[in-house]
This record gives C-alpha cells, sequence and structure tokens, in this order.
C-alpha cells in the first residue's frame, strides 16, 4: 500500500484542487494531508473514506496494488504429458487465468489417440495441423487447420486421425 498518497496527490491534481482545499473539506491540517501524499503517514480508514467521497473514487481505487503482471516460461518449462498416442505440452500452468482453466498445445500421431469418455467441464479446440474426426455424444465432426470446436465435455466424445495432428486445448473445469 506505498502508493495511497501518490495517488491521492495525482487525483487532487486532476481534479485541480490544491492540497489546502482538500484538507479544508476533509477537516484536517494541510500538514496532515501533505505527510499523506508523501508516504510519511497512512490515512485512517475514516479519513481514507472521507478522500475517496472528495475525491469521487471508491476507496479501493487508492488502496489496490497496480503491477503490470508479465510471466515469460520457456519452452523447456513447459510441462509434458505424454501417452502412447498423445503428447500435451502445458502451455499455460493452471491458477495463470483461473485455477479451473487448463491451456494445452496437444499433438497426436495417427490413429485413434482420445478413447470414449467424459470430463467435469467444457473445451474449447483451435486445430493448427492435420485433420481429425472429433465424435461427441454420437455426432462426427470433421476438424480441418483453423477449425474450432467447443463442447460439453459431460458427454461422450473421442478423436481419432489418419494424420498426425496438432491443436490447442483450453479446458474449463466444471463449467457448463
Amino acid at each position: 500500500m506505498e502508493n495511497i498518497g501518490e495517488k491521492i496527490r495525482n487525483e487532487r491534481k486532476a481534479k485541480e484542487m490544491s492540497l489546502t482545499e482538500l484538507a479544508s473539506r476533509l477537516g484536517i491540517s494541510s500538514m496532515t494531508l501533505q505527510r499523506i501524499e508523501t508516504g510519511k503517514t497512512s490515512p485512517s480508514v475514516a479519513v481514507l473514506s472521507q478522500i475517496s467521497h472528495q475525491l469521487m473514487r471508491p476507496i479501493d481505487f487508492f488502496i489496490k496494488e497496480d503491477k503490470a503482471k508479465v510471466l515469460h516460461t520457456s519452452k523447456d518449462q513447459h510441462p509434458i504429458i505424454e501417452s502412447s498416442g498423445m503428447k500435451l505440452t502445458v502451455i499455460a500452468p493452471q491458477n495463470l487465468m483461473d485455477e479451473d482453466i487448463l491451456v494445452n498445445l496437444g499433438e497426436a500421431k495417427k490413429g485413434q489417440f482420445i478413447s470414449s469418455h467424459t470430463e467435469d467441464g467444457c473445451s474449447f479446440v483451435y486445430m493448427l495441423e492435420g485433420e481429425c474426426i472429433f465424435e461427441h455424444n454420437g455426432i462426427e465432426y470433421r476438424l480441418k487447420p483453423g477449425d474450432t470446436l467447443y463442447y460439453n465435455a459431460r458427454f461422450p466424445h473421442s478423436v481419432s486421425t489418419g494424420v498426425n495432428i496438432k491443436f490447442i486445448s483450453i479446458f474449463f473445469k466444471g463449467k457448463r
């Protein structure tokens, strides 16, 4: 919460309000407001609430930390899950966006690589290379590069292919 004072000062100046004017409206001394704005002291909850009201900003505007979030993962750091017919590379770690969203880069060999099964959630698939047949609840869908597919994974589904394929899948665990 080291930026509260700076945020208060920036908002006060943006509203073209002097330090003396805001202090007067708050019922505190100019020196106290200056100490708050320079980070030498922290405002009480009551004073922060008044500041929030006078500057027409929600209280959390002054409290929340705005830090740019960047996560870089090199190619060799992505976890890989492999079976005889398929390889999944976890390209967005669990909890990056939400604990129930999994993002994978999939590669599969010729044949049926996902036998009929169900899962608790929904999936979105984007085909990168090759073609496959996706069967969902008894209906077949032919997928080619550039095609997308969104489906409820609670219904039986399977995938087979006559060539090697690559795809991106996003699984939304527990979603309907």
